[in-house]
């Protein structure tokens, strides 16, 4: 059951675009490398001003931003400021070389998901990535079900008639019965 869901977690980061930002060209590159591997996508920046400016032109692709604190130009922090007022919910990850507590409250307070110390492995860079995104994941998952389970009480509350409007209005109409339909034959086998 284990390896089911790290094969399906695999399979979702497959899915996922990264923004990765680091100053320090050995370790960027030597990220960027698996990364390739990993990733649907990376987007690279150098610096924080690089990284906020990337972000602003694919900030509807970029489902998690890892970013070093101490750069050039924008630090870390002050980025991740700046990406929080453009999207609020995007996951966001820490790596940096500080303990310094201060870093770290900061970045609490900014919405950070996570802060990594390096060196750090890179299993456990994924596992942060997979509690980042794997929660806003889920969220939307549920809304959509409870979406679902809305419509799906309308329509059992409602008259002939009104079963062949709704019929008639939307088209996912069959999708939900056949959900209904699922959920009847998991209730039985209980």
């Amino acid at each position: 059951m284990e390896n089911n869901t790290n094969n399906s977690f695999k399979d979702k980061l497959k899915e996922l675009t990264i923004l990765y930002v680091e100053d320090d060209s050995v370790i960027r590159e030597n990220l960027i490398s698996y990364f390739k591997h990993i990733f649907k996508k990376t987007i690279v920046a150098i610096d924080g001003q690089d990284g906020l400016a990337k972000f602003k032109t694919n900030h509807k692709k970029i489902d998690v931003v890892i970013t070093d604190i101490n750069m050039p130009y924008l630090n870390g922090i002050d980025m991740i400021k700046q990406i929080k007022n453009i999207n609020p919910k995007i996951a966001c990850i820490i790596t940096t070389a500080y303990s310094d507590k201060q870093y770290l409250l900061d970045s609490v307070d900014f919405g950070v998901n996570h802060y990594i110390l390096k060196p750090f492995k890179l299993d456990i860079l994924l596992k942060e990535v997979e509690k980042s995104y794997m929660s806003k994941f889920y969220i939307q998952e549920l809304t959509k079900k409870n979406r679902q389970i809305e419509q799906l009480s309308k329509l059992f509350g409602s008259s002939k008639e009104q079963m062949k409007e709704l019929k008639n209005e939307d088209k996912e109409y069959n999708a939900k019965l056949t959900l209904f339909s699922e959920i009847i034959q998991l209730l039985d086998r209980r």
